[in-house]
């Protein structure tokens, strides 16, 4: 209130009270001599001095966080700088090593072609061959400039064979291989390596300079403009992309005209065949002057005899770029800061000794933004979704709880149409409009379900409940949709049922299953001995019997294995459970199905996750609940496919299993009876081998799920427990 009461000293004296409200005024200050008026002048005086204060203040402020973003500056940009030549390093390391390994490759290449030589007549057609062979393995023409062999008397008029003979002079007779450089103008021309062959006979391979610089140091690239260059044991450089006028100088040279010391530094440091990185002023035409920085890293690598140097270079300005602008920015958004404080400071002080609003005017408007604020809060908080549409079907309001189950945020949905249009963002299984129109009508409560696909891809069990708002005329002006998730109930309903109707399956399946058996093992019996009366007749005489008691055998083991699949799936046997890797399992499942897979045209891919934990698992269940899954795969796939196993860490460290066909899929309408007893797409299938599997995924604590598209493929998804650490260990 003080400040409330103070502002009053600017008010016109008809509107001033006794002044009770204005520092260092009392009704006992008012006198003749002004005491007031001199108190007002005193209190403006403080408030400029004040105003200086502030901006004094502010100022040395950012004085100091410039000095000290200054600093972060310089360090922030010295370590990035060094991280950034760190990774040239690495680059140089590998091109280096790249050209080290050619050359050993190249060395390798001739005495093994050579020791092949050796063995093959002078006229053999193998000599081609294994020279146009060595030349392929070289890399061909994007590497090598040249294969061939030498004979000890080249031609008189090839120049080239000459210059090589004069090369291979030098070389011992008896060394397995001869490395050479051939040089031009005391400046490295080409690289030769030869190898004997027989006595003065030759193979031998030639690389340019412009070999290297094709195949090895052009494709190198640091940064946006960044280059790698070579330089020869003599300190000359050799190749330099994009800046020929370089080749043939010696980097110390260039050092001594800049001048750089650090340039000459990098010089000496190369030239002794070490390996590291620093910086140097930037040595390029027209770049000197402005004195830019490049990064350079450098790493040695032997050629011949000799140690030559590879360098990668890059401009400081790449890398120290991303922190100028971040300074840049952060500098200016500090000081807008301190601009708009000092502005806010100035302009309360300019202001502290105005008339304040009346706040009996504000307080209905507050208490109405209040009352709006608690119904909105209200309104987010509850955990269903609600909206309010009006009579052209348009979204009013809405809570966060619909957003969410739309994936919109609240002001894309504002204003924008239910359902009937081509720019609704309702999912089309939610934007039928029969529910809320029927309320517009009768001005009833109605209530629909809906089963919906939602832009996350999954697809919702939903309760939709619409409820009248009406106006002044009695008339249904707007309709609430109040919508609920019961997914999740739906899922344990059928569940439930899906139990229920097991269990009663169980006590049916025992009972058939047993009175079925005996009669079953009677007609076996009883066909075996009339097989033994028929073998008594000829073979003529008795073929359509013979065909009729071979359909009556078949029929029999069918019948027999479907009260096998019942008595299994009644009487699943006590789990006899051990700590296992699942990858190995599936591995040897796998193994056991590749050949039925190949001869279906399958591809069979196995996706293992190396660290998968140890799982606990009775092995002969498992096998069998997983061999299901396998089986109807293959089944899906009449014409051939790929089916991929794959095994995962699941989020909470469990295990998760995969397997992934690209069969048939599974139409929307079965997918919903896949774990029903009995229920099978199959012609000879009893439908209990995915209700099987289910059981013995349960029975291991685990869950099994789907995901399918027709015509896409089908994927089950298997999430089991990991074995526990002290089984683990055990």
């Amino acid at each position: 209130m003080a400040a409330k009461d103070e502002s009053r000293a600017d008010r016109p004296a008809a509107d001033r009270d006794a002044g009770p409200g204005i520092p260092g005024f009392s009704p006992g200050d008012r006198d003749p001599g002004g005491g007031a008026v001199s108190g007002i002048f005193e209190s403006r005086r403080g408030n400029r001095r004040f105003k200086y204060l502030v901006v004094a203040g502010a100022a040395g402020v950012l004085g100091v966080i410039l000095a000290i973003s200054l600093k972060i500056y310089a360090e922030a940009r010295w370590n990035i700088e060094e991280q950034f030549n760190r990774q040239q390093l690495l680059i140089a390391d590998q091109v280096s090593g790249r050209i080290t390994s050619f050359l050993d490759e190249l060395n390798a290449g001739l005495r093994y072609s050579a020791q092949f030589l050796r063995t093959v007549d002078p006229g053999h057609a193998g000599r081609m061959v294994s020279i146009s062979g060595l030349f392929e393995r070289l890399g061909g023409r994007l590497r090598v400039n040249e294969v061939g062999y030498l004979h000890k008397d080249p031609s008189a008029g090839d120049p080239g064979l000459r210059e090589y003979s004069k090369l291979i002079m030098s070389c011992l007779p008896e060394a397995y291989s001869c490395f050479r450089i051939s040089r031009k103008s005391r400046q490295p021309d080409y690289l030769f390596g030869a190898a004997p062959v027989g006595i003065g006979d030759w193979i031998f391979a030639k690389v340019t300079i412009g070999d290297l610089d094709r195949a090895f140091v052009s494709p190198v690239q640091s940064g946006l403009k960044g280059r790698a260059w070579l330089m020869d044991g003599a300190g000359r450089i050799l190749i330099s992309p994009g800046f020929r006028m370089f080749e043939g100088v010696r980097l110390a040279q260039i050092a001594d005209r800049e001048p750089d010391a650090r340039l000459g530094r990098i010089a000496e440091r190369m030239l002794r065949g070490e390996r590291g990185f620093d910086w140097h002023h930037d040595f390029r035409p027209g770049k000197s002057g402005l004195k830019r920085r490049s990064l350079t890293a450098f790493s040695p690598l032997v050629v011949g005899r000799e140690r030559w140097s590879l360098a990668v270079t890059a401009s400081s300005s790449e890398v120290g770029d991303l922190v100028r602008r971040t300074f840049r920015k952060s500098f200016l958004l500090t000081s807008l800061g301190f601009i708009v404080i000092i502005s806010a400071a100035l302009l309360i002080l300019d202001r502290e000794r105005r008339r304040i609003r009346v706040e009996d005017r504000l307080q209905w408007s507050g208490q109405v933004l209040e009352s709006k604020t608690r119904l909105q809060a209200l309104f987010d908080g509850i955990t269903d979704s609600i909206c309010i549409l009006d009579k052209d079907f348009k979204i009013l309001v809405v809570n966060r709880e619909m957003a969410r189950l739309l994936g919109r945020d609240i002001p894309d949905l504002i204003h924008r149409p239910w359902g009937g249009e081509s720019e609704t963002p309702i999912p089309e299984d939610l934007a039928d409009l029969s529910l809320v129109a029927r309320t517009f009508e009768n001005g009833r409560r109605g209530i629909a379900e809906r089963s919906a696909e939602m832009p996350g891809g999954d697809r919702l069990d939903l309760e939709l409940y619409t409820y009248p708002i009406f106006g002044a005329e009695n008339e249904v002006e707007q309709v609430i949709l109040y919508i609920k998730d019961v997914t999740e109930r739906r899922t344990l309903e059928r569940q439930i049922l899906r139990q229920d109707r097991l269990s009663i399956v169980g006590k049916m399946s025992a009972q058939v299953a047993h009175e079925i058996r005996n009669p079953l093992s009677a007609i076996n019996l009883n066909a075996e001995l009339l097989g033994d009366e028929l073998g008594a007749f000829g073979e003529k005489e008795t073929a359509e019997a013979w065909v009729l008691l071979r359909s009556i055998r078949q029929e029999v083991d069918n019948l027999r294995q479907v009260t096998d699949d019942y008595l299994k799936f009644v009487r699943m046997p006590r789990s006899e459970r051990r700590v296992g890797d699942l990858n190995e399992v599936l591995d040897e499942l796998l193994n056991f199905y590749a050949e039925e897979g190949t001869s279906r045209n399958i591809e069979v891919v196995r996706d293992y996750s190396p660290d998968l934990p140890a799982a606990e698992f009775d092995e002969t269940q498992m096998r069998l609940a997983i061999q299901n899954l396998i089986l109807n795969a293959f089944d899906a796939m009449p014409g051939g496919g790929r089916l991929t196993v794959r095994t995962r860490i699941s989020p909470d460290g469990g295990i998760g299993i995969d397997v992934e066909d690209q069969g048939v899929g599974i139409s929307a309408k079965d997918q919903e009876s896949m774990f029903t007893p009995f229920f099978t797409t199959k012609a000879n299938g009893t439908g209990l081998g995915l209700v099987l599997t289910l059981q013995i995924l349960s029975e291991h604590r685990g869950t099994i799920r789907f995901s399918s598209q027709e015509n896409m493929g089908t994927t089950f998804h298997i999430e089991l427990p990991a074995a526990a650490a002290e089984a683990a260990k055990a």
